[in-house]
This record gives structure tokens, C-alpha cells and sequence, in this order.
């Protein structure tokens, strides 16, 4: 199956209108932000965003006028409709509340991952979307990627015969696990959900998308909180950095790492809008972000690993690991005739032919288009296919339908039950086959 993405759209082609529900890192700085600057065909027609100066900010980004900037959804829901997609970006735990409330409204959505941050709850959006008879897709980004989209294809060719194992390994890379998972607002479960959800999901969609034509049938995992804790905490070590003799020498001093005038993320979310030095100073001094990151309240799993036994008999592996140098995501692809290897941060994808000889071939670079974000152009593609795809029926088999996002999601909550368990190998229930039907054109 492949993907053809238009660079913008045509003349005459009819405009979207886009409702940001959450003006934070991913409806403003990603979605809202590629909508207002390159041609996706998507315009913003309202926000919902509760921090007053977030949401005039944006407002005045976006040209709206006051009576379509939202301090709260029941104030969107209570008037008319202002648009034709809600983008649910808010906290993972209101997921479900907002999308079951704006789905009754009449929107079709795009919901950030996770879909929700129970399995039952994921459950329920189906009967939801069944009930009011709209479209919701997940921000499964990677799928969208030039990265992902050209392994598919290699994969879906057989010219190389066929898959016998798949490693995948997330590097969240050490500044973005302290900032996100450490201090920030994924650091917890009971606030959040386990990791292997919250970050991972898009990885184990992959990995499912990737080997569509076969089945997993169990789930294996192991992992823990092994890095970022009290006993590892120099001795001199302050609770909060403002405070620490080590201030300017600690990998993770907040002082050093937000207190500059660097713009963008994920420097500037200290403060509610993005501020001064001494906004920021302040912000650290008394914030979430400038605790210890031996010290805090962070109880998700820093490395974890997955194993998928699919029904052929092959295996697939995820790694999920905190402490590396780059944020970036690497692959490995073993199939019959040859080695296929990738890093997405940078662009990278190559083949290795099988020599039959102790001698290797070289290896043939896979060229690709990969944009300037952390998805490799995953979330432009994403705009761009969901704007295909809800004003022509286009790229049906690629979509990350609500559907085939359940698949990822039964997973990831067997992953960290398995992980729970001592990593027991858990059967892969019969629900996955909702995800593996609409994944299926």
C-alpha cells in the first residue's frame, strides 16, 4: 500500500475548519501552527483553551474573533457549531469526556493519543461514534510519516521475502524524559497512565500496521522505574535546583536547561505563555519544573521492553529507554533476503542484501522526504491525509480510524499488565480483531 501526499491543496478546494480544544504543545504548536503556515486546506475557526492569557495569545495568532475563543467546552457546546474537526489535545485523562461530549455535538474529532486511559473507556468511544454517527480518528502520527509509509512499502513487496523479525526502539532522550516524565505531566500514573500508553502507543501501532497480516498472539514485558529516584540522588543534592550546589554542573539543572532565552518547546511551557528569563527563573523557583529530578513524585517506568509473539511464530521487540543522547526512534527490519535499518530523527533508511558470504555487501540508502519535526512529517502528512480523506473517502487503508487504533491500546494495557506480572506472557483477547478490521481496506 502506498501513500501519495499532495503538497497542498488544489484550487477551489474546499476549507476545513478546525476547532483547537486545548492551546498547549500539540493543538497549538503543532496542528494550529502548521494550519496557519503552510497550505493544508485546514482553517482554525475556534479554540477552547481555560488559561486566559493561553487562549488571547491564540486568538490573536489566529485572527478569531472573542466570541470564538472558549474558556471552557460546556461554553463551545452551548452555542452553535463552530466547526467541522475538534482537535482534542488535552490533559490524557479528559480524553474520553471530551470526545464522547463533542462527538454528541455533531464534530467528527482527531483525538491525541491516547484515545483514553482505560481500556474500557476506549471501548466505549466506539459505541459513542456508533451512536451519533460521526468519524474519530487517533493521532497516531508515526503512520504518516515518509519514514514509516517507505518500510511499509518495502515490507508489502516481498521483494526481499518476508519479514522474520521487527526491533523497534524509542530513545526519548534524557532532557525529554526529565522534562515530560520526571517533572511533567505524564510522570504519573494515576494522573496520566502508564507509559507504555501514553508514549508508547503510536510505537506498538507501528509495529501492528507494520505485520497487519498477522496476528499477535501474546504480549510479554518488562520494565521499571530504575534511574530517576531518591537513592540515586547525589548527597548534596537539593530538592530544587535553585537551591543545588550542583546547579551548574547536573545533566538536569532546570536553572541550565530553562533559564535562557531559547524560544519553542519545551523551554518556554514553564510559564503559561511563553515568558522571560525571570518569568521562567520564577516559574522553576516555585514550579513543577524545577524540582529534582531524583526527588519528585515520578513513578512511571524509565526502561521498559515489549515482546509481541505473532501467530506465525515470528517476534517483534519495543524498547522504550530514558537515559540516551538523542530523541529519536531507530528500527531494524530482518527479513529473508535482507537487513533493513532506520532512525527517524534523522532521516535515515537503508538496505542490507544478504551476501551469502562472510563478506557483506553495501548497504543502499532508501531516499526520503522527511520533514523538520519530531515525527519525521508525520504531522503534516496527518493533516494533509485527514483532509483527503474526510473531503474525497481517500487513503482509507492508512488511516488511523478510532477503529484501527484500538489495536495499539489493547496492547500497551497488556504490556503493562504483563510488565506488572513479572513479565507473564498474556494471550492477545479477541477485541484486537476490531483494530486488525480497520486497519484491513
Amino acid at each position: 500500500m502506498d501513500v501519495d501526499v499532495e503538497a497542498g491543496p488544489g484550487v477551489g478546494s474546499p476549507v476545513l475548519r478546525a476547532v483547537i480544544i486545548g492551546a498547549g504543545a500539540r493543538g497549538n504548536r503543532v496542528f494550529a501552527e502548521l494550519m496557519r503556515t503552510t497550505p493544508t486546506a485546514w482553517k482554525v475557526s475556534a479554540v477552547v483553551e481555560p488559561n486566559e492569557a493561553r487562549r488571547e495569545r491564540f486568538r490573536e495568532a489566529h485572527d478569531l474573533p472573542p466570541e470564538c475563543a472558549f474558556e471552557s467546552l460546556d461554553a463551545l457546546l452551548a452555542g452553535p457549531r463552530r466547526g467541522d474537526v475538534a482537535f482534542v489535545c488535552t490533559p490524557d485523562v479528559t480524553h474520553y469526556t471530551i470526545c464522547a461530549a463533542v462527538s454528541a455535538a455533531g464534530y467528527d474529532v482527531l483525538l491525541e493519543k491516547p484515545i483514553a486511559t482505560s481500556l474500557p473507556d476506549c471501548l466505549a468511544l466506539l459505541d459513542v461514534q456508533h451512536t451519533h454517527g460521526n468519524r474519530i480518528f487517533v493521532a497516531h502520527v508515526l503512520r504518516y510519516s515518509p519514514f514509516f509509509r517507505a518500510i511499509k512499502r518495502i515490507i508489502q513487496s516481498r521483494e526481499y521475502g518476508r519479514v522474520r523479525n521487527i526491533r523497534l526502539t524509542e530513545n526519548v532522550g534524557h532532557w525529554h524524559f526529565a522534562h515530560s516524565y520526571v517533572r511533567g505531566n505524564w510522570r504519573r500514573r494515576d494522573e496520566s497512565a502508564p507509559i507504555v500508553l501514553t508514549k508508547c502507543s503510536h510505537d506498538l501501532d507501528i509495529l501492528a500496521w507494520l505485520l497487519e497480516d498477522d496476528r499477535p498472539a501474546f504480549v510479554s514485558s518488562f520494565g521499571s522505574l530504575e534511574y530517576f529516584t531518591r537513592e540515586n540522588a547525589p548527597p548534596e543534592a537539593a530538592d530544587r535546583c535553585v537551591d543545588c550546589p550542583l546547579q551548574d554542573t547536573c545533566l538536569y539543572s532546570a536553572t541550565r536547561f530553562y533559564v535562557h532565552e531559547r524560544p519553542g518547546w519545551p523551554y518556554d511551557v514553564v510559564t503559561s505563555v511563553p515568558g522571560s528569563m525571570e518569568e521562567r527563573r520564577r516559574a522553576i523557583e516555585m514550579g513543577p519544573y524545577g524540582r529534582c529530578v531524583w526527588k519528585c513524585d515520578n513513578d512511571v517506568c524509565d526502561n521498559q521492553t515489549v515482546t509481541l509473539q505473532f501467530e506465525s511464530g515470528i517476534h517483534a521487540g519495543f524498547g522504550l529507554y530514558a537515559l540516551t543522547a538523542d530523541n529519536t526512534r531507530q528500527i531494524t527490519v530482518l527479513m529473508e533476503r535482507a537487513e533493513l535499518t532506520g532512525d527517524l530523527h534523522r532521516g535515515r533508511l537503508a538496505i542490507a542484501e544478504l551476501s551469502g558470504d562472510k563478506r557483506p555487501l553495501p548497504s543502499r540508502k532508501v531516499p526520503l522526504e522527511v520533514a523538520d519535526d519530531h515525527h519525521g512529517g508525520g504531522d503534516l502528512a496527518l493533516l494533509q491525509v485527514l483532509y483527503e480523506h474526510l473531503t474525497t473517502g481517500a487513503h482509507r487503508q492508512v488511516m488511523t480510524s478510532l477503529e484501527s487504533s484500538i489495536a495499539s491500546h489493547v496492547l500497551a494495557f497488556l504490556a503493562d499488565e504483563s510488565r506488572m506480572k513479572g513479565g507473564s506472557p498474556l494471550p492477545v483477547p479477541a477485541i484486537f480483531e476490531t483494530g486488525l478490521r480497520g486497519m484491513s481496506p
